[in-house]
C-alpha cells in the first residue's frame, strides 16, 4: 500500500494542538506523528525542560549534548512538542536552531542533518517529501509556524487532509485540489 507524508502548518499553537489529538483520535498514535518548531523561546524551554538529545555541532563530533530534564515543556509550541516523543533539537545551516519530535525528526537527526550534515529541505526529500513542499515547509519553518508531518496510507491520506484542513493549515495550496478550499496561500 502506498503512503504519503502529509504536513501541516499551523501559526497557532492550539491550532496545532487539536490537530494532534484529532490524528490521535483518528488512530494515529504518538509514535507516528512528527512535529517541527524553531521559535527560540520554545527552543529555550525545551532545552531547560525535557530528557531528550540535542543535535547540534556535536554532530562533527559524534557526542549529543544531553538537555535538562522535566515534565513541562513551557509556553509556545513546546507543548505541541510534548504531545510527541523522541524531541531532538536540530541546528540547521540557513535557519538556526529547530526543535523537532517524531520519527522524521528522529530519522533526520540519525542521518546527521544539521550543522555539518546538510540542509532541511534535502532531509525532508530524502524522507519522501517533494521537493517544492520541502522548500515550502523549510520557509514556514523560518517564518515561525509549526509543522506537523504523518505518514498516511492511502485510504487515511483524505482524513489527514481533512484533519489539518479543519484545524487551520495554512498550507492547503499544498493539499490535492479538493482540500484546499482555494483560499489559504504561502505565509
Amino acid at each position: 500500500m502506498h503512503k504519503k507524508i502529509v504536513g501541516g502548518v499551523f501559526k497557532d499553537q492550539v491550532d496545532a494542538v487539536n490537530a494532534i489529538d484529532a490524528l490521535k483520535a483518528e488512530g494515529y498514535k504518538t509514535e507516528d506523528i512528527s512535529v517541527f518548531s524553531k521559535n527560540q523561546n520554545d527552543l529555550d524551554a525545551l532545552e531547560n525542560k525535557t530528557g531528550t538529545t540535542s543535535v547540534d555541532d556535536s554532530t562533527k563530533t559524534g557526542k549529543s549534548k544531553s538537555v535538562g530534564k522535566g515534565a513541562g515543556l513551557g509556553a509556545g509550541s513546546g507543548s505541541v512538542l510534548g504531545a510527541v516523543v523522541g524531541l531532538s533539537l536540530l541546528a540547521i545551516p540557513g535557519i538556526g536552531p529547530i526543535a523537532g519530535a517524531g520519527p522524521i525528526a528522529s530519522a533526520l537527526a540519525g542521518a546527521g542533518v544539521g550543522a555539518g550534515g546538510g540542509g532541511l529541505v534535502g532531509a525532508f526529500v530524502g524522507a519522501g517529501i517533494p521537493e517544492e513542499h520541502a522548500k515550502d515547509y523549510e520557509d514556514y519553518l523560518k517564518n515561525n509556524h509549526i509543522l506537523v508531518l504523518v505518514e498516511a496510507d492511502e485510504e487515511k491520506q483524505n482524513t489527514v487532509y481533512n484533519t489539518f484542513s479543519s484545524h487551520q493549515t495554512q498550507n492547503t495550496h499544498m493539499y490535492p485540489h479538493a482540500y484546499s478550499g482555494g483560499t489559504k496561500s504561502k505565509f
